[in-house]
């Protein structure tokens, strides 16, 4: 991932830490639409600073924690369909998503986990 840096020029002392290029980097600094028509910016300094664009690792996605997420809203959500309160289905509606909501709930019991999941249909 593509970030930029605030550096010191002279000394190679990096001030802050890697970030987006602020938005309104250029009106602050005077040179409003220079990132658009050069791309480069390391060239441009303010007395000691310059911006420099530096690579940092793209951040560790934490695949069974979205997973893990992913079922637990759609449990959320179905919730209301198998409440007892819910007088509209008939039994076997009530079955299907009573049977959908186990199949969620073993999500994490899929050979593939939790790379490679396959989703329960919800019932119609």
């Amino acid at each position: 991932m593509k970030l930029w840096q605030l550096k010191n020029p002279k000394t190679g002392e990096n001030i802050g830490g890697p970030q987006p290029l602020p938005e309104n980097w250029g009106p602050i600094f005077g040179m409003d639409g220079v990132k658009d028509r050069l791309g480069n910016l390391s060239w441009v300094g303010i007395d000691d600073r310059c911006w420099v664009e530096v690579d940092v690792p793209d951040p560790a996605i934490d695949i069974k924690a979205l997973v893990d997420n992913q079922a637990a809203y759609f449990l959320k959500e179905s919730l209301a369909m198998v409440s007892p309160d819910n007088t509209s289905l008939t039994k076997a509606q009530w079955q299907a998503w009573m049977d959908y909501r186990k199949k969620l709930q073993e999500i994490s019991l899929q050979v593939g986990y939790p790379n490679e999941v396959f989703w329960p249909a919800k019932p119609e």
